[in-house]
């Protein structure tokens, strides 16, 4: 308790305040006191009063004022004010609390005037760290933070999202848009080639293998993420792709607190597609391309033109009103004349699509006596894509207590269970023409979704009345012929999303308990345990579509997985004077095993039954398996400070993994950092400016085991058939020195607080170099194997972070706070067991990046013939026909003969994130922004719609083409960077891989904006409420792209854009009610 001198009333304290805290204040106090259960007699007085900033004498507003020993209270109103009425005679001292300042007792009396000063203790926030808390002032490792509030009312089914842009070094990849989906997460870049770079997940505490769409994000009370060694070693052999640390709610206050919140909303489409051409340009485009084609096979101009128009809708159907041979004339223009006939029902992009709702509700109850807090929960969230058929839904329940039995032993457990249901899984395979997003992006719009009259344009129906759909198999229906669709006959997605099933069903269990012991001395012994349970279905139904030849099907895979984990550490703390001294020690173990089941039926018997006996023969033979892992590890860490200026810290863990051969099984990993509070030495004596002024530096070495296989060491056979005979072949080769790899993590950074924590940040070095590699090595033929696994290659990511925030602007009643974090990130490969090979459009070599594309060089058009210009390789110069040139340079136009190199990388060099609170009265704002800059993509969707497709006169592939088309090149002289079109010389003028489709991936995206209003606590403490909040938000609002289509964060690092063949992220707009009583 600190000491104050009362002058006229008036108590001095010296502080800062948020205005978002400010209300958080007022909550608090409100739920901590309208639920109190003292009884108050007596006689009673009233007391008023103004609450202060110490540095510019502004109002605090929602500083808390409570009557010691009661539960009679109130907190400070827009200007500062307070009034406590009924405050009993015998009541001697008021308790006057803010976060962010110091709090404080105060004698009673009629009318007080305030002023409250900072607590630098609380500007030194506390994080979640590696078995245990520390704070961030006394830790030497590399650990960011995100509190719950900063997760605001985002309306994100999985916390992971609220991770973009929020912390430097993490860059989050959505590459699914699917409800309920997970994203990939990557702290400080690519540390492997053939193993996992995703990091290690713990919840509240333990290593945790479940989705985190299973976590509820309404009880994460933070999210801290680990990202150097020094911070993570701790976890051994699992931490080096660094560390997110999940936290869930606890009890903290004295009295009882329910909370309920409901948000109802839409979703939608977050990208507008790629710009097509219309109906009447592809015609156009078509019949010049049929025209050329003819011009190649030696035809006149005028005849190739007539040819053209006579023969464009000899294998497609004539979309329009007028007979085929009058839809162009011989110049490729439309026919006035010409009306589309079902310019209704083209829209494939739109007929798949939907505006999807979102529900979601949670309701808690919390509290807290002098002994045990509790904190129990329950929620609901039932999410519909913007695509037809894709939904999830998912309910939760948490609980978690602590209490304090003795004054030597406390125990306590957590426990959260998850049911979840996911619909309309889509078929993403790349490439796979039956994949629904691929198929409705490059179809033509001549062709409609349903069937209809030739001549008329009528909607042709079944019996029923109802609309056919056209799968493009040919039909003859009333009279009426249909010819068989070129673009992939058999499929249609707008019916088939309807009626295909594909979703998976997930119930999920955590539980965690533990005892701690307080020993003699200083010592404390913690004991640790938790199970995880998660059984997952897998459902896939094809249902009967006699028109396609499908008799329907019924695939099932079961899962269940579980994991154990149990760990007992043994602490020791000790202050000597001005040293302190804290130690762990401690063991774990942890198991894991994954049983698999899966088979297939077909022959569908009766519609709308998707159990295995509605069908009648088998489609595959069934398949089970089981995966066993497990770990073993002793740990240990140390940590030193002294006078809490200067501080050592090192860690060591040896593990042990059932991944690798015995005597390869075992690894050390470790860390050491050092730290000095600059701020508190002799010669900052007087620098009132800075209140903590930091330098840090760390090194060690981390694992990581994740190397695919459970078992990659052995070697395995599988069954095969020679002449009829079966028998087994080698399938991989015994390797039983294969081990982890390694990341080799060094650190530096200064951090800083200025001005009572007005403005405060950090600047970070790091490097990253990741050893043992694992690599697929290239054997001879006679091994029998074509590779075999081996730890032979190293990498580094290295760069800087910076992280600045800045309480901008503080008044009456408007304030405005700001963040920024940015991220400087280089790659390189430093060393290959292989000779430099090709992977996608990326070049693997020694001295250059994972990702670093290796194209052929594409320089444009050769205005007099519209061919496409490459760099000629240099063993051509001078012998080849196929050379020009074109203001003085010397080309190619045959991609064939076109010089591969270097083309720039995918990984961004800069990314970040800005995130900016405005609060005026009662309303507060608040937005994200998510930006990138520097790399590269490879925009491959873009390439096939800038191409026509290899066809045959006979047989015109129609798909889609985009509108950029229309600036091709027509007739000598014409200065473009589109070629001619034409299929005749199809590798040097469409989709061939070159510069040509490189763009930049930079980008800007505002991922986050919520407006809210908080309730008066005058208007609302009437209905026995202490908070109320109405509010809106919308997440993945827009984003600025090079290119409209495209969505670089999809794959930050690899840059391949496929975004034709995925389902892409949904943005979504809620309103909803926070209501605490």
């Amino acid at each position: 308790m600190m000491n104050y001198y009362p002058i006229k009333n008036t108590v001095a304290l010296r502080g800062c305040y948020s205005p978002r805290l400010k209300m958080f204040m007022m909550c608090f106090l409100l739920i901590s006191t309208s639920f109190g259960s003292a009884h108050v007699s007596g006689q009673t007085e009233t007391v008023k009063g103004i609450v202060l900033d110490a540095g510019d004498k502004s109002p605090i507003i929602g500083a808390a004022i409570l009557v010691k020993g009661t539960s009679i209270g109130t907190t400070t109103d827009i200007d500062g004010n307070f009034t406590i009425a009924n405050v009993p005679s015998s009541a001697k001292v008021l308790q006057v609390s803010y976060i962010g300042m110091k709090e404080q007792e105060v004698d009673v009396a009629p009318v007080l005037n305030i002023i409250l000063q900072p607590d630098l203790l609380q500007i030194d926030e506390v994080i979640v760290v590696a078995y245990g808390t520390s704070k961030k002032s006394s830790f030497t490792g590399a650990a960011s933070l995100v509190k719950a509030e900063k997760l605001g009312e985002r309306p994100v089914t999985n916390v992971t999202n609220a991770l973009v842009g929020a912390v430097a070094g993490v860059q989050v990849s959505t590459a699914n848009g699917q409800p309920g989906s997970e994203p990939s997460i990557y702290i400080r870049g690519i540390g492997s080639y053939g193993a996992s770079n995703s990091p290690l997940i713990i919840l509240n505490g333990m290593p945790y293998e479940n989705t985190i769409s299973s976590i509820n994000p309404n009880d994460i009370e933070s999210l801290t993420v680990l990202k150097d060694a020094s911070s993570s070693a701790l976890y051994g052999s699992r931490a080096a792709n660094g560390v997110v640390m999940i936290t869930t709610k606890t009890g903290t206050k004295e009295k009882v607190s329910v909370n309920v919140k409901f948000n109802q909303g839409v979703t939608a489409k977050q990208t507008s597609d790629y710009r097509k051409a219309g109906l009447n340009d592809y015609v156009s485009l078509y019949w010049e391309n049929l025209r050329n084609r003819y011009v190649s096979d030696g035809k006149s101009a005028a005849e190739a033109g007539q040819l053209a128009a006579a023969g464009l809708f000899t294998d497609l159907p004539n979309p329009f009103n007028v007979p085929n041979n009058q839809v162009v004339d011989n110049n490729g223009q439309v026919n006035p004349n010409a009306k589309h006939l079902w310019a209704d029902d083209v829209d494939w992009m739109n007929a798949i699509q939907q505006l999807g709702n979102r529900t979601d509700a949670a309701v808690s109850v919390s509290g807290a006596s002098d002994k045990t807090d509790y904190y129990a929960s329950a929620g609901f969230t039932n999410e519909e894509g913007y695509v037809i058929g894709s939904k999830f839904k998912r309910y939760t329940i948490n609980g978690n207590v602590n209490s304090q039995v003795k004054n030597w032993l406390k125990i306590g457990f957590n426990t959260s269970a998850n049911l979840s249901a996911t619909d309309g899984n889509q078929n993403e395979a790349i490439g796979n023409n039956t994949n629904p997003f691929r198929f409705v992006r490059y179809i033509g719009p001549v062709h409609p979704i349903h069937l209809h009259n030739l001549e008329t344009g009528e909607y042709l129906r079944d019996e029923s009345g109802n609309l056919i759909y056209d799968f493009g198999t040919g039909y003859s229906i009333n009279g009426v012929t249909i010819p068989i669709r070129n673009y992939v006959s058999g499929n249609n997605p707008a019916i088939e999303l309807q009626n295909n099933y594909d979703g998976n069903k997930r119930n999920t269990i955590n539980a965690k308990v533990y005892t701690e012991i307080k020993l003699p001395e200083g010592f404390k012994l913690s004991l640790n345990g938790s199970v995880g349970a998660n059984s997952y279905l897998a459902s896939a139904a094809d249902i009967v579509y006699p028109d396609k030849g499908i008799s329907g099907s019924m695939t099932k895979t079961n899962t269940f997985t579980t994991t154990w984990t149990f760990n007992e550490l043994l602490s020791y703390t000790k202050d000597i004077d001005k040293h302190h001294i804290d130690v762990l020690a401690g063991h774990e173990s942890y198991d894991y095993e994954y049983n698999y089941l899966s088979s297939s039926m077909k022959d569908q018997k009766f519609d709308g039954n998707f159990e295995f006996g509605n069908y009648s023969n088998l489609n595959t033979t069934p398949d089970s398996y089981t995966n066993k892992y497990a770990t073993e590890g002793f740990l240990s860490r140390f940590n030193y400070d002294y006078d809490s200026q200067y501080f050592l810290s090192g860690s060591f863990r040896r593990d042990g993994s059932s991944r690798f051969y015995t005597d390869s099984r075992w690894g050390n990993f470790w860390s050491v950092g050092g730290g000095w509070r600059i701020d508190k030495e002799e010669f900052m004596a007087g620098i009132d400016f800075i209140d903590i002024l930091k330098l840090r530096a760390s090194y060690g070495e981390v694992g990581n085991d994740n190397v695919g296989s459970y078992y990659p060491w052995r070697g395995t056979y599988k069954v095969a058939q020679n002449a009829g005979e079966a028998g087994y072949i080698q399938n991989i080769l015994e390797n039983k020195t294969l081990k982890w790899e390694v990341s080799h993590n060094s650190d530096a950074a200064l951090e800083f607080s200025l001005l009572n924590g007005k403005y405060s940040g950090s600047v970070e070095y790091f490097n990253r170099l990741s050893g043992n590699l694992l690599f697929a090595v290239p054997l001879s033929p006679s091994t029998g194997v074509n590779s075999q696994d081996m730890n032979a290659g190293t990498m580094y990511n290295r760069g800087i972070e910076v992280e600045l925030s800045a309480k901008l602007l503080q008044k009456k009643d408007f304030s405005w706070s700001a963040s920024l974090n940015a991220t400087y990130l280089k790659n390189r490969i430093t060393a290959l067991p292989v000779d430099p090979f090709i992977s996608d459009v990326h070049k693997i070599e020694e001295g250059h990046s994972r990702y670093e594309y290796w194209l052929r060089q594409w320089k444009g058009v050769d205005p007099a013939t519209g061919s496409s210009l490459y760099v000629p390789l240099e063993e051509i110069l001078g012998s080849s026909t196929s050379l020009v040139t074109v203001n003085g340079e010397t080309y190619t136009t045959s991609a064939t003969e076109a010089l591969y190199d270097y083309s720039g990388t995918a990984t961004p060099k800069v990314s970040g994130g800005l995130s900016t609170n405005f609060t005026y009265g009662h309303f507060n704002l608040g937005l994200v922004f998510y930006y990138q800059l520097g790399g590269k993509m490879y925009d491959i969707a873009y390439s096939y719609l800038m191409s026509p497709g290899v066809s045959t006169i006979a047989s015109l592939y129609p798909s889609a083409l985009h509108a950029d088309m229309l600036n091709r090149w027509q007739k000598p002289g014409d200065i473009t960077s589109v070629p001619r079109i034409s299929t005749v010389e199809s590798a040097d003028l469409t989709a061939t891989t070159s510069t040509r489709w490189l763009i930049s991936s930079d980008m800007l995206e505002l991922s986050s904006i919520n407006l809210g209003y908080d309730f008066p606590k005058q208007w609302i403490h009437t209905l026995d409420i202490s908070g109320l909040r109405l509010y809106g938000s919308a997440d993945n609002v827009f984003q600025i792209t090079k290119r409209q289509g495209t969505y670089p964060r999809r794959n930050i690092f690899s840059g391949y854009s496929d975004n034709g063949d995925v389902y892409l992220p949904s943005r979504v707009f809620t309103i909803g009610l926070n209501i605490t009583f």
